[in-house]
């Protein structure tokens, strides 16, 4: 062989030779080792979570003391709350999540400088014990700024921790529970026990559907509770805590707590089927009905009233409500009237005689003089159309923007335990519920008790799952 041909076929057996060598593979960096502070700095923030736990056992041993007297006082419960969250695990950054609810609470305190009803920042006195903060706007600011540290801090609670906690949490709502179901069973017992504190025909009933409310929120923490006890027994234990509830809501006689307890049935339904995009469905559908609410409470519900449909008076009075407050929304769609305009609205049934007429029909009593009352007392009674019609279409936007986020942010149903699963969508659909015929949007009670009860699921979760309920 030619000294040509010896090197064409070296260099053909040096080809070979590398095709069929394998090339090393590059080590992979090694993982950097956390330095003592920063292990130091976790095992201080896991002490601190762990320590929450504790604050949040104290608030609900409050829960039922607020809850029996009118549950107006979660709004100071969740400030006491949050300054021991800020402590224990003080808030370091935002996600969208708190960066739309701010930003939605922001345009709401703006909306102010429009409205015709402004109050004062600061009202009464320290030293008589009546100061209070009567700016709606900042009110709502400091709720959401509580609440974020109330639900941050919960969230910093490390996987496996606040099982005794837990177990005081149980217990507070169940004795709301039966607290409840007494008050129902025992009417005329229930208001001679509130006749020395509160006034027993105007006062009384109040507290009584206000402490029902707070229940509709502290429900969906036992449901947890029970799913996470009952083992193969889950869909009859939440069954039968559903079914008592509902007898409980339908002794006291309130609507709003009845149809709580259907949409929680319904949300559970809901995440227990679509099991990857459960909580977005939830929260898609509440955006639409927000979305759409002038037009189904405003033109659906008045075309439902003209006809021979029997509806209770008080159901008809908030149709009337609806119906004045989407003409309002038309008057200013984009901004809105401002925060807590409709507390201003004071047209009367007197001022309207074709409603006048209807009430004749529909609701007169001998004892009520229909004529001089406003067709919307106070607020809307509907969180969708007074969003509408005090913050205008940027208001709704900022709102079912919130609500995306969230439904986004949150895990899939079925990355979290069944218990958790159910305390969430229970969660979501009795505050929806509330959200549709009960507070104004601008009573931060409601706000703080959402909150609380969050931080309760959260603490939940911690406890009796795998702990995926972090934020994103």
């Amino acid at each position: 062989m030619t000294g040509k041909w010896r090197c064409v076929a070296s260099a053909h057996r040096d080809r070979k030779f590398l095709v069929l060598t394998r090339r090393p593979r590059r080590s992979l960096p090694k993982p950097r080792r956390p330095t003592s502070e920063e292990l130091e700095t976790n095992r201080m923030t896991q002490g601190r979570g762990a320590g929450f736990a504790a604050v949040l056992a104290i608030a609900f041993v409050l829960w039922l003391p607020v809850a029996v007297f009118g549950a107006q006082g979660y709004s100071a419960l969740i400030g006491l709350t949050a300054i021991a969250a800020a402590f224990f695990a003080p808030l370091r950054r935002f996600n969208l999540i708190v960066l739309s609810l701010f930003a939605l609470a922001a345009w709401s305190a703006a909306s102010s400088l429009w409205s015709a009803e402004t109050g004062s920042i600061i009202d009464g006195a320290l030293s008589d014990g009546t100061m209070n903060v009567d700016a709606a706007g900042l009110r709502i600011l400091l709720t959401v700024l509580a609440g974020t540290l109330t639900i941050a801090a919960a969230l910093r609670i490390p996987q496996g921790a606040g099982r005794k906690s837990l177990l005081v949490v149980g217990c507070m709502l169940g004795l709301h529970g039966l607290l409840t179901l007494s008050m129902g069973l025992f009417p005329e017992l229930t208001l001679d026990l509130y006749a020395p504190m509160s006034d027993r025909v105007k006062e009384a009933p109040q507290n009584i559907l206000r402490s029902a409310n707070a229940f509709v929120l502290g429900l969906p923490i036992l449901i947890g509770l029970a799913a996470a006890f009952a083992g193969r027994a889950t869909v009859a234990a939440c069954v039968a805590l559903l079914t008592v509830a509902f007898v409980a809501f339908l002794m006291i006689g309130t609507d709003v707590a009845l149809l709580g307890v259907i949409c929680m049935a319904v949300a559970i339904g809901v995440v227990m089927i679509f099991v990857h995009h459960g909580f977005r469905i939830l929260m898609t559908a509440m955006s639409a009905i927000i979305l759409l609410s002038p037009l189904i409470l405003g033109v659906g519900a008045a075309a439902l009233t003209r006809t021979d449909i029997p509806m209770p008076c008080s159901v008809q009075s908030r149709v009337w409500a609806w119906n004045l407050t989407s003409e309002k929304i038309m008057e200013r769609p984009l901004t809105g009237h401002g925060i807590e305009a409709s507390k201003e609205w004071r047209d009367t049934f007197g001022e309207r005689p074709d409603l006048l007429r209807e009430v004749d029909q529909k609701c007169r009593s001998d004892n009520a003089d229909w004529e001089v009352y406003r067709i919307l007392p106070g607020h809307p009674h509907n969180m969708g159309l007074q969003i509408w019609a005090e913050t205008g279409i940027i208001g709704v936007i900022l709102a079912i923007a919130s609500l995306i986020i969230i439904g986004n942010r949150l895990p899939r149903p079925g990355d979290v335990d069944i218990p958790t699963r159910l305390a969430v969508a229970s969660l979501i659909g009795g505050s929806f519920a509330l959200f549709s015929l009960s507070y104004s949007v601008w009573n931060e009670a409601f706000w703080a008790t959402i909150a609380l009860a969050s931080a309760g699921v959260i603490l939940l979760d911690r406890v009796a799952g795998p702990a995926r309920l972090d934020a994103k």
